[in-house]
């Protein structure tokens, strides 16, 4: 499930993991790079993780790392799109489906 902060919980999800690292680190040149590159994902929009970069984010006012993560969005305006977030922006889904045993 997608969700940022809950000072702002919506998401950005950029069209590239190298955009998704620059703004996390801090280095966006300018609003029209980021109106052009994002989609703008309500907090609770589902989707699947579709890769994991550890450790490739290094935001300027903390000394830890950040992962990307590139995701599938499943519901939501945004459904069947692709693209990229930080760790900090996902969050685990209760599955309300019964594990089946083999």
């Amino acid at each position: 499930m997608l969700r940022s902060s809950d000072f702002d919980p919506d998401v950005l999800v950029w069209d590239s993991r190298q955009r998704a690292i620059e703004y996390a680190e801090g280095n966006l040149r300018n609003a029209t790079e980021l109106l052009d590159h994002t989609l703008l994902s309500r907090p609770g929009t589902h989707a699947v993780v579709t890769a994991c970069l550890p450790g490739t984010a290094k935001p300027k006012y903390t000394s830890e790392t950040l992962d990307s993560i590139g995701v599938k969005i499943t519901t939501g305006p945004h459904r069947g799109r692709y693209g990229w977030v930080s760790s900090d922006d996902v969050r685990g889904a209760h599955s309300t489906q019964a594990a089946v045993s083999p």
